[in-house]
């Protein structure tokens, strides 16, 4: 009787049992169906933008519809969208799939005119649309949803250059009260909705509630203010009346981080996740209300999904739709909710 040969049997066994495992952990790497569903879901898609991308307006020009260098955007309840058209100093607005509904505004000093126009913003009843211009003394213009002027204020409402003397953007909380990020002053400044000084907060530096020229700023369902802290590299949040709340971010490329370039910021009213445009970077970046990492998408260049100097973004969440003004490429970019 041949006699078996247990150490080559052992060795065998345990050869196909290792094949085995590698097939098992491969299949699991390589699938995400099987893998377990809260591990799934924490996984991050940087830089995948194909999948997300839906559509672009890119009509260069001056006529109806088209852009040339358009520099800020907003949407309304009911979904139309709102673009600062700044090479061509005028608010174009549109539907939400890209059907051009009116225009207004030409360069010039007059009311309803622009000069370097800068951002729009509409009210969160769509009632009212604010803009900001860099030239006419960085002033606010007040419109109806339609383009009619309504009012105008500046600096001198608040006694004086020193307290208003470089704003950018500019948001409108669920009472019609207006905040405007001041980029020299290193503060932010509240009115009411027809240009009645409120309270301002914040002063120079790097602690929590200082600024290092702050530019963009957006709300959340509860009223609470973002502010893009650019020179600081870090987004800041705080409530109606300017007490701090939380603040993220450190110079760097990586998830979370930022260049000090950061000029366009919104939330997404359905559950107040915050969106942050990098321009520098040339992406966005999707955080939750408390700087939670979500995802990134975005690389410099001029195809799908790429960006030249980004500038701003808005969010549509009843069609889970955002919005970038991909200003160095002249259009607009349109990229699903949940990347």
């Amino acid at each position: 009787m041949q006699e078996i040969n247990f150490s080559i049997l052992s060795y065998s066994v345990l050869t196909l049992f290792l094949l085995f495992l590698f097939l098992i952990v491969t299949t699991i790497l390589y699938n995400d169906d099987l893998l377990p569903s809260h591990f799934a879901q924490s996984q991050v898609p940087v830089n995948q933008t194909q999948d997300f991308f839906i559509t672009k307006w890119d009509s260069q020009g001056n006529a109806s519809g088209q852009f040339n260098l358009p520099h800020s955007i907003d949407i309304d309840l009911p979904g139309n969208v709102y673009v600062a058209d700044s090479g061509n100093n005028r608010i174009q607005k549109f539907t939400s799939d890209g059907q051009f509904v009116t225009e207004w505004g030409t360069e010039g000093t007059d009311d309803g005119q622009f000069k370097i126009l800068h951002d729009v913003a509409v009210s969160p009843s769509g009632e009212f649309v604010y803009t900001i211009e860099l030239g006419n003394h960085h002033r606010i213009q007040k419109f109806t949803s339609d383009g009619r002027f309504i009012t105008k204020w500046t600096y001198e409402n608040i006694g004086g250059p020193e307290s208003y003397s470089d704003p950018h953007q500019i948001a409108i909380d669920s009472l019609g009260n207006v905040y405007l990020p001041d980029a020299a002053g290193n503060k932010v400044i509240k009115f009411d909705g027809n240009g009645k000084f409120i309270t301002n907060w914040g002063i120079k530096g790097t602690t929590e509630g200082q600024f290092h020229k702050p530019h963009g700023v957006a709300i959340d369902s509860a009223d609470n203010i973002y502010i893009t802290d650019m020179l600081n590299s870090r987004i800041q949040k705080f409530d109606s009346n300017g007490n701090f709340i939380t603040t993220w971010g450190t110079e760097g490329t990586n998830q979370g981080q930022f260049t000090e370039v950061i000029p366009g910021i919104d939330t997404d009213y359905s559950n107040d996740d915050v969106y942050v445009v990098d321009k520098e970077g040339a992406n966005v970046q999707k955080f939750s209300n408390n700087g939670k990492f979500i995802a990134k998408w975005g690389t410099k260049g001029g195809g799908d999904g790429q960006f030249y100097e980004p500038e701003d973004i808005a969010i549509n969440p009843k069609i889970g739709t955002v919005y970038v003004t991909d200003t160095g490429n002249s259009r607009i970019q349109i990229f699903g909710l949940n990347p």
